[in-house]
């Protein structure tokens, strides 16, 4: 009996010892994080909590319904269920819905959502869904909405954004899984991937495309003039690369009549934790998310990964 209760004793203390030597390396970790990413910590504050990281969704897209203070997020449910899009407001007050097409569910990537007056635009796997605002504002948890139109696109559709004026449509290639066919040469160096830019009234044809750099997850048009990238890809650190409009240079050719373009240089770049995701413009600033704090991939729960963020690019 005594050797019982001393072999519990010592394997007490092992579990206490292994317990505070987690806490101080996740402590360190944490700690670290403002060091190694301190450009991005400079720039960024919270907005709000990024919703459904415990219930098996993926987030992947982000847009602002900014008149509402609501934030959606588009994203794939780790168990391939029903898609959704997740409505938040400032107070983390949020709920879903569950996405279908001609009355089958959608358990597609929901890779981008934009929205453009009462229309939201969700892009995924070459096609862009057409879904009505009202619709998923007005429902209630669990809901199912469904898209009303579907348009095939110029690439991939990885990734959706719009401003007043145009929808921005763009794609992922890293090279090794995902590979796509739009290779250019800019001054900027060899690049595979593209966005279209595309009039709201006709989703069909680009006007205009921009060649872009591999591993990018979002983009932004900025008021002033900027287009901002975001990349990422496992646990590598995610990179935001800025990018002057008035640096792009024709690179005299064209993909289905449009005209491509690409840049001369990158103004600036910003290193931030792995895993960031689709981009928006909201109250003058860049919000955006990582996927990282997921119960697919976890670890960001430990880094406190779990906040839609807003980062201050001016």
């Amino acid at each position: 009996m005594k050797a019982l209760k001393k072999t519990g004793k010592i394997a007490l203390i092992i579990l206490i010892v292994l317990a505070s030597l987690f806490l101080l390396i996740f402590g360190g970790f944490n700690a670290l994080k403002f060091a190694i990413y301190s450009d991005y910590y400079s720039i960024k504050e919270n907005v709000c909590k990024n919703p459904g990281l415990s219930d098996g969704f993926v987030c992947q897209g982000i847009c602002a319904v900014e008149e509402q203070d609501k934030i959606l997020v588009s994203g794939y449910m780790k168990d391939h269920s029903a898609s959704r899009i997740y409505v938040t407001d400032l107070d983390d007050n949020s709920y879903w819905v569950e996405i279908s097409i001609n009355g089958k569910k959608y358990s597609g990537h929901g890779s981008g959502i934009a929205r453009k007056d009462n229309i939201l635009y969700l892009a995924s796997e070459n096609q862009v869904h057409l879904i009505s605002l009202s619709d998923v504002l007005n429902a209630k948890k669990g809901n199912v909405v469904n898209v009303y139109q579907t348009v095939d696109v110029t690439n991939e559709a990885s990734f959706v954004y719009s401003d007043d004026n145009y929808l921005y449509v763009g794609e992922f290639h890293d090279g090794g899984k995902y590979v796509t066919t739009h290779p250019y040469q800019t001054p900027e160096g060899k690049n595979h991937a593209i966005v279209c830019r595309y009039s709201f009234d006709d989703l069909t044809k680009p006007n205009l495309v921009y060649s872009i750099r591999d591993k990018v997850q979002g983009v932004c048009f900025t008021p002033n003039g900027k287009m901002i990238l975001s990349t990422s890809y496992g646990l590598k650190s995610s990179v935001y690369y800025v990018y002057n409009l008035s640096d792009a240079v024709d690179l005299e050719t064209t993909l289905d009549g449009a005209p491509v373009f690409g840049f001369t240089k990158c103004v600036k770049e910003i290193k931030g934790p792995a895993m960031a995701e689709g981009l928006d413009y909201y109250k003058g600033k860049v919000i955006t998310l990582t996927e990282s704090a997921s119960n697919k991939y976890i670890f960001g729960k430990f880094f406190f990964a779990n906040k839609i963020v807003a980062l201050d690019f001016n």
